[in-house]
């Protein structure tokens, strides 16, 4: 026997390891997932962050996000890192496919139809192309999801100390790489508690109890082993927490119950940052949940188990909105928001049905009516999240078309700058450029698409209209790699320049006079 031998017989160890159900799940997301974000991977789009990050991974160890930092300095050390669309979306891809059959393993799907569902979701879900158009740091990111499901799958078939430990372990990975997808471990935990209620796995209040309470602390020590971990990176490396969203203030304890109120709200709301932009959207997530409810509430009142037990297990159904939208509770800071990003966890509103349509037993209702209504719950289940997978998957295109529209529309009125910067009287290229009120540009020229409706609907918040992107901070970054133009001597006024009463004379671009020669350097002058 040669080493390809032993290389083909570890394949065929690792095959096996996936059931049926989990590969559906993969073929699903994968072969979906092509279809809603083609657009994105075989087309290079590139704006918002990416235009600043096309050879960086962003912010990491000063974001606590040490696992990322790490991967950037082993590509820094070996292949160097691009954001090349191909290569980080397919890869993006597989992880999403893989991080499906791992939701597969761990709910104990026996469907081929469900797997197909749980891996659409997952690859079609909003959250995906919000994160493909930061394609610089896509497969990271996505690597945090598939350690967030992988270290749910620990901790629940955890058997010891040691098992718990490494499910913290992964917590903290997944954390060090894109937070956000901490709402995903906490969903699939309190999903496990439910579905192992309803499947005769919990038969005691003290045994809910204590798998509750030993995957809290688990959470807790993954938490602090990632908190711990970022602070000695930063401390080796000499850097301070960036003021990002707040992130390095402390927790105002007083704050917890509007921050509450505000993460269930918004769960209700079924918008999810813009997730579902289109009201139809949000009815219909709202009747999935509220069909879902119903659906719940039917399974523990018919479970032949204790009262106590019941009550465990409506306590835990409580606490989902909270946990897949956890993140509106993780920080008090009023320069805190959650947006399209840090939402993945609500995509398990309907992934949810899935489960309790697979634990259902529609046979084992005495009654004829009982029988027939859980019946025709299960297909209104399947018939919303049908449309909001179809849906998700049109929407996702349409996203990438917006942002292409942007993307040209941004590139020519930046070429047309650059033209007029050059052609103005008395430019020199030694000179410096400065760029006064650069985000008050109030361009009247601005083209009508920025007002079209349909456009509008796409409520994605990394997906903006083209007058954003001209007035967006890494907006010289766009102009270096999308018209050749701009240098370090291209810069954004501080304030300065505008407080000068010959600049303050001046009127705004586009219009005649708007860019001259002041004092030695060329002023552009975008807004009052």
């Amino acid at each position: 026997m040669n080493i390809l031998n032993g290389i083909e017989s570890f394949s065929t160890k690792m095959k096996n390891k996936y059931n049926k159900q989990q590969v559906w799940a993969i073929v699903s997301a994968l072969l979906i997932g092509l279809i809603a974000h083609g657009y994105i991977i075989f087309n290079r789009i590139s704006y918002h962050d990416n235009t600043a990050c096309l050879f960086s991974l962003g912010a990491t160890y000063e974001l606590g996000r040490w696992g990322l930092g790490i991967i950037y300095d082993l590509q820094i050390f070996t292949t160097r890192t691009f954001s090349v669309p191909v290569f980080n979306g397919m890869l993006s891809m597989l992880l999403i496919a893989l991080s499906a059959s791992k939701v597969v393993k761990i709910f104990d799907i026996k469907s081929k139809i469900s797997a197909v569902i749980i891996g659409a979701i997952m690859i079609v879900y909003p959250v995906v192309p919000s994160i493909f158009s930061f394609m610089f740091t896509s497969w990271p990111y996505f690597l945090g999801l598939l350690f967030s499901v992988e270290a749910a799958d620990v901790i629940v078939n955890a058997k010891n100390i040691k098992g718990f430990i490494c499910g913290a372990i992964l917590i903290a990975i997944s954390l060090s790489m894109y937070q956000a997808f901490f709402a995903v471990t906490i969903s699939i935990l309190l999903i496990k508690l439910l579905q192992d209620v309803l499947n005769d796995g919990i038969d005691s209040v003290k045994t809910y109890a204590k798998n509750g309470f030993t995957y809290l602390i688990t959470l807790g020590v993954g938490l602090g082993i990632w908190a711990v971990v970022a602070a000695a990176f930063k401390k080796i490396k000499g850097i301070d927490t960036m003021a990002y969203k707040g992130m390095g203030e402390g927790y105002d304890i007083s704050a917890f119950p509007s921050r509450l109120i505000l993460c269930v709200k918004d769960f209700f709301t079924a918008s999810y940052a813009g997730v579902n932009g289109l009201k139809y959207l949000r009815l219909l997530t709202l009747l999935v949940i509220v069909i879902t409810v119903i659906h719940i509430l039917t399974l523990i009142l018919k479970k032949n188990v204790g009262i106590g037990v019941k009550c465990s297990a409506l306590v835990g159904v409580i606490l989902l909105p909270i946990g897949m939208n956890v993140m509106y509770i993780l920080s008090t800071s009023e320069d805190f928001y959650v947006d399209s990003l840090m939402v993945y966890g609500t995509a398990f509103a309907l992934m949810l049905p899935v489960v309790m349509i697979e634990l259902t037993d529609i046979d084992s209702f005495k009654s004829a009516i009982l029988s027939k209504g859980i019946k025709a719950v299960a297909w209104l289940q399947l018939v919303l999240i049908f449309v909001a997978i179809v849906s998700y998957t049109y929407l996702d295109n349409a996203a990438y078309l917006k942002a292409d529209i942007a993307e040209r529309q941004a590139t020519s009125y930046f070429t047309q700058l650059a033209a007029n910067i050059k052609s103005c009287q008395g430019f020199d290229d030694d000179m410096e450029i400065v760029l006064v009120d650069f985000d008050k540009n109030a361009d009247g020229t601005f083209v009508t698409v920025d007002d079209n409706e349909e456009l509008d609907a796409i409520k994605i918040e990394k997906f903006p209209v083209y007058s954003d992107l001209v007035t967006y901070g890494s907006a010289i970054n766009f102009m270096q790699e999308h018209c050749g133009f701009g240098n370090e001597r291209v810069v954004v006024d501080d304030g300065t320049l505008a407080k000068e009463e010959s600049v303050q004379a001046m009127p705004t671009y586009p219009d005649y006079g708007s860019i001259a020669v002041v004092d030695g350097k060329l002023i552009v002058k975008f807004g009052e």
